[in-house]
């Protein structure tokens, strides 16, 4: 390994000079090595290019159902992946909490009812002369208090979802039923049957599954000349999505950029954590132009990849930079700093290795 390496560090000198200079080929040797070119404009794209990305719900979508008050789960009504509608029982708890609560609001109730009538005899009292005016501010202040403190007990039963007693105790129950607030999607499910629970333990978690994002690995390479606005196409799926961000900083696990698009409507093409392949076409061609060439088109060397023009001298090595690959295509620009070729420049699609051969001087070049 290391003497091949010295080897190839002997040899740049003169493969750059070989860059530089037009490489030709015999005619025996174009001839044997079958090869096959084809113009540039019939391979222009428009730089579309398919990128891996997964279907996440926007936070903003998504809405956590924790247990109001601790207390058993007596019954479930709904499951991870299940489609709920708005107001559906997803769980129901029950537990001494939740009597303490109905409990609490019968006495406020009661407590109230004394105040009232206490401040309507003082009114009348009053009236009469017997009681001051001091005495009366009382009695109202205390009924004040009281209608504050019974307003306290009804929010805290609405909020625990529990159903308010009558004034007379009837109706306690100390169960209380979690529903969804929309419909949507159960994204995850912790509640189960039998199962006891602490107050504000996560219970379900749901999402609106319109908008969904779309969230797109590409390199920076991919990503060049990608911008908010450009459109994003996802196979099966009739809408068409929007790219929203082009991160400026990479992922440090993964290298990559990542790049987030909107998708207004999935018409249940796509569903949460889906992983699929998102077409992406910028707004603007890149500069130099864009070209799906034949992966047999391309050669790999010094870390670069390259085409081979026709030139009127022999072919000319030119650098370009890979936007998309798949099995059989490959999209590529002009390199920064590489020259623009025109649409009529004939490239090698078949044969290439022969061509790369007399490039590195393992073949032999015409006149030699």
């Amino acid at each position: 390994m290391k003497i091949a390496s010295l080897f190839l560090l002997a040899l740049l000198p003169g493969l750059v000079a070989a860059e530089e200079a037009a490489i030709r080929l015999s005619p025996e040797q174009a001839k044997a090595a079958a090869l096959n070119l084809v113009p540039l404009e019939s391979l222009a794209s428009s730089g579309a290019r398919r990128l891996p990305a997964q279907a996440v719900v926007p936070p903003a979508r998504i809405e956590i159902l924790a247990a109001p008050l601790g207390g058993m789960v007596v019954a479930v009504g709904a499951a991870y992946g299940e489609t709920v509608k708005r107001g559906q029982m997803l769980a129901r708890l029950q537990g001494p909490q939740l009597l303490e609560l109905q409990r609490e609001y019968v006495a406020a109730g009661a407590q109230a009812d004394v105040a009232t009538e206490s401040r309507k005899r003082d009114e009348a009292l009053f009236a009469d002369g017997i009681i001051s005016q001091a005495r009366l501010s009382a009695t109202q202040a205390t009924e004040r208090q009281a209608a504050a403190a019974i307003a306290e007990k009804r929010a805290a039963l609405r909020l625990a979802g529990a159903a308010e007693p009558g004034r007379d105790g009837r109706g306690l129950s100390g169960a209380t039923e979690v529903r969804a607030p929309f419909d949507g999607v159960v994204l995850d499910a912790q509640a189960q049957p039998g199962a006891r629970v602490e107050a504000s333990a996560l219970l379900f978690k749901l999402g609106r599954l319109a908008p969904l994002w779309l969230e797109i690995q590409a390199s920076p390479a991919q990503a060049a000349g990608l911008a908010a606005g450009d459109a994003v196409a996802v196979p099966g799926c009739k809408g068409e999505g929007r790219l929203t961000l082009v991160a400026p900083q990479m992922n440090p696990a993964t290298q990559a950029l990542l790049l987030r698009a909107e998708l207004p409507n999935a018409d249940g093409c796509l569903r949460p954590f889906q992983y699929f392949n998102a077409q992406i076409t910028p707004a603007t061609a890149p500069a130099g132009g864009a070209w799906r060439v034949p992966n047999g088109a391309l050669v790999r060397h010094l870390s670069q990849t390259w085409l081979f023009a026709e030139t009127a001298d022999g072919y000319r090595p030119v650098p370009v930079r890979v936007l998309d690959e798949t099995e059989r295509s490959t999209l590529v620009a002009a390199a920064d700093g590489a020259p623009v070729l025109a649409g009529a420049t004939r490239i090698v699609v078949k044969g290439t290795a022969a061509v790369k051969a007399v490039w590195l001087g393992i073949g032999a070049a015409e006149g030699k």
